[in-house]
């Protein structure tokens, strides 16, 4: 069922529905998380519902209403720094991480991406705080996707945990990959013995990266990586394991320089929460990995 959902000027959400449903139906279909529908009033015309069975048909106007508790406030984390958003609709939006930021602020330190991109939106008066759905390392670049309104934010989470998001990144890695292809599903857990750090084993959670050899070089190889699961450091681990570390990587390989780790979120691939219209971006390739080459400063 394709519902058509228009966002109105004060954050509203009208619906109209294709066919006859029923409130939890059409709650269900939504993906309105248990939090949200605490926060949430929902309207059949002017008259609240409540009743999971009421009966929504076409000709109805439907509302979804939530209060004030997931607007831009004072105590919204806000930095003002360059945020390269690469693509905005009503319901998120997809910006280009640098490396050495993080994407959620840890409390120490006021900038992150977040604080960044919140502080894009309500320049240009967007009322509600918006939320990163997925993160990649502090040190890597590339591409983060963020939910601008709160009831889109579940629906987006939901495709990354069902491996329904197309996840794609570049790396340089130090020693030559043989290989042109390399299927890897090694268990991941957290290493008992080192806090910071993950590792393959055998009781861990299933982690799926596939990786395609791009170019060689004397010593490093730059690579592709598609990932099917969201393990924290999941390639960086599926690498090093191999004994192919990704260049620069402070936990699992040696630091050769300062450009940071040599890992790019470089395209994302998934599916408006409510449409369900495909979306692609690819970002063209860091800058940061054409400096020891120039061949693929010249194919870049």
């Amino acid at each position: 069922m394709n519902l058509q959902i228009t966002l109105l000027n004060n954050g509203d959400l009208q619906v109209r529905v294709p066919e006859a449903t029923t409130l939890e139906s059409l709650i269900e279909q939504m993906e309105i998380s248990k939090e949200k529908k605490k926060h949430l009033q929902i309207l059949k015309g002017s008259n609240v519902i409540t009743n999971p069975e009421t009966e929504i048909l076409p000709a109805d106007r439907i509302t979804l209403h939530l209060d004030d508790s997931f607007n831009m406030n004072d105590e919204t984390p806000m930095f003002f720094g360059a945020v390269p958003v690469v693509y905005e609709d009503d319901w998120c939006l997809v910006a280009n991480k640098k490396p050495f930021l993080l994407v959620h602020g840890d409390g120490n330190q006021d900038d992150s991406l977040n604080a960044r991109v919140n502080s894009y939106l309500a320049s240009n008066g967007w009322p509600f705080v918006a939320q990163p759905v997925n993160r990649i390392d502090y040190e890597a670049s590339g591409l983060v996707l963020f939910a601008k309104h709160p009831l889109a934010q579940n629906a987006l989470a939901k495709q990354f945990e069902d491996g329904e998001v197309n996840k794609e990144y570049l790396a340089v890695i130090d020693g030559r990959v043989e290989n042109r292809e390399i299927d890897i599903n090694n268990p991941i857990a957290r290493n008992r013995h080192e806090a910071d750090k993950m590792m393959v084993y055998k009781k861990g959670k299933p982690a799926h990266t596939h990786i395609s050899r791009l170019k060689l070089f004397n010593d490093k190889s730059l690579v592709k990586a598609k990932i099917s699961t969201g393990r924290k450091h999941q390639i960086r681990v599926h690498l090093a394991n191999l004994g192919y570390p990704i260049m620069n990587d402070p936990l699992y390989g040696v630091v050769r320089n300062n450009k940071g780790l040599m890992l790019q979120a470089y395209r994302l691939g998934f599916k408006q929460p409510f449409t369900n219209e495909s979306v692609e971006i690819e970002l063209p390739m860091d800058t940061r990995f054409k400096w020891f080459d120039p061949e693929l400063a010249k194919e870049a």
